[in-house]
């Protein structure tokens, strides 16, 4: 796609002046913008400069915002494609010139303005923003730091951020993604969050996977906790769906078939220890009988240490503008004192690989946590239904240098980023969304079998 400034015409007949650089074909007798398209007339750039020059007619009938000046171009039979228009759907905007997305805002501006650099534009919308009648959606557009919203047709491509597994489990946001996917075959990735149990149940049948994963099991009676935790000494009793470390327990028997200790983090935020006669005392005690039924029981893996402290890590991987898996930010979060989680709402603290290790030591990490991730994100993408374009991995690495996998997110939280040696990192991850976000377009327009093969 190439990438030109944009002027308006203030013009009432359908023209395009395309740019000196840009030869779009004599075929060309359409202009596109999302899933707009009207007849117009194309003709050379008068002062033959590199400049796309638009009538006001088309800017109105295609509702292209005002506030554009950079535009990408492309072409595909007879019709000519701008931007292309990338829309973030998510859930529980409010009308606000400053805060639309509540604490989230600042993220999707940083997105949409990485969206107006690459020639693309961006907007955030929700279910209830959609006009199924007229094919066009209520967008919250960012631009000269401010948020407005304006009425926009359907998009090229759609990111998905919703922020819960309630809000995807809403009617509004089913319906959406099933008839923008389904009836507008409009590419939607990152559909979905993970159970963990899921993601771990569909690997284990990967022979190239097997050497990361930990051995686990979904709770179905106490013999098989018990039998996995007289296996490995101690063992993690963790929710499946969990978010944030909550609801896990560190479970450490002093021998087979001894009495058990329990470390934990309460609902005060306070690392508790405490000793039980056995499991079977530990788990009623623990655990109601809901909360049993996605309980998973995991080996514990006796992690490196950095001062005393456990450490384990944070991987991100993005596709990129060719549809590539890339390795996108690496960060160690080292566990608070007495906590059994690295999560920093637990006391834990993110760094830097050079903060922790020697520079010798810090590379060989990259290089084994690098590895592990683009293996794994190949692996994944095979299976997991719908299109991926990220994944946030959170690894261990054992005191003999072996990597694991802990847990595997559609989502991945950007917490780590709040770390200033981490924020080129964050610049990387949004720079290669919105370039994947232009691939898909591009390849839904241009080759749309390899996308929904």
């Amino acid at each position: 796609m190439n990438v030109y400034p944009i002027e308006t015409l203030d013009h009432d007949k359908p023209i395009f002046y395309y740019p000196k650089g840009f030869t779009p074909g004599i075929s060309i007798k359409k202009v596109a913008f999302g899933t707009a398209v009207i007849d117009a007339v194309l003709l050379p750039q008068p002062q033959k400069k590199d400049i796309a020059v638009i009538s006001k007619a088309v800017a109105e009938k295609l509702r292209l915002p005002e506030t554009l000046n950079k535009i990408g171009l492309f072409c595909d039979a007879d019709t000519l494609y701008l931007a292309p228009l990338i829309g973030l759907f998510t859930s529980n905007l409010i009308d606000s010139s400053e805060k639309p997305a509540g604490d989230r805002t600042r993220f999707y501006s940083k997105l949409l303005d990485t969206c107006s650099s690459s020639g693309a534009v961006g907007f955030l919308f929700t279910g209830n923003g959609i006009d199924w009648e007229h094919n066009l959606i209520k967008g919250y557009l960012f631009a000269g730091g401010k948020w407005e919203t304006r009425t926009v047709p359907f998009p090229n491509v759609i990111y998905d951020r919703l922020p819960t597994r309630r809000s995807e489990n809403r009617p509004e946001a089913r319906l959406a993604k099933e008839k923008l996917m389904k009836d507008y075959m409009i590419p939607w990735f990152n559909p979905g969050f993970f159970n963990k149990f899921d993601i771990l149940n569909r690997l284990k049948d990967v022979p190239e996977a097997q050497k990361y994963m930990p051995e686990t099991l979904l709770f179905t009676s106490v013999d098989e906790a018990r039998r996995l935790l007289d296996k490995f000494g101690a063992v993690y009793l963790k929710p499946a769906n969990g978010t944030l470390g909550m609801g896990i327990r560190h479970v450490i028997a002093e021998f087979p078939g001894s009495t058990c200790y329990c470390r934990f983090r309460d609902k005060n935020g306070k690392n508790k220890l405490l000793k039980f006669s056995s499991l079977d005392a530990l788990i009623s005690n623990m655990f109601d009988e809901a909360k049993l039924k996605k309980l998973l029981v995991q080996q514990r893996i006796i992690l490196l240490k950095v001062n005393d402290r456990p450490v384990d890590f944070r991987v991100h991987t993005n596709k990129d503008g060719n549809g590539q898996w890339q390795v996108s930010a690496i960060a160690g979060k080292v566990a608070g004192y007495g906590s059994i989680t690295t999560h920093v709402r637990s006391g834990g603290d993110i760094h830097t690989l050079k903060e922790l290790f020697s520079e010798k030591k810090s590379k060989e990490v990259e290089r084994k946590l690098s590895a592990a991730a683009l293996e794994l994100s190949h692996l994944l993408e095979k299976k997991i239904d719908g299109i991926t374009g990220e994944f946030g991995f959170d690894f261990g690495i054992d005191r003999d240098g072996i990597v694991w996998l802990f847990e595997v997110n559609s989502k991945p939280g950007r917490s780590i980023f709040h770390h200033s040696g981490l924020r080129n990192y964050e610049i990387l991850t949004r720079k290669l969304t919105v370039e994947y976000c232009i691939y898909l377009a591009e390849k839904a327009v241009l080759i749309p079998e390899e996308i929904y093969k």
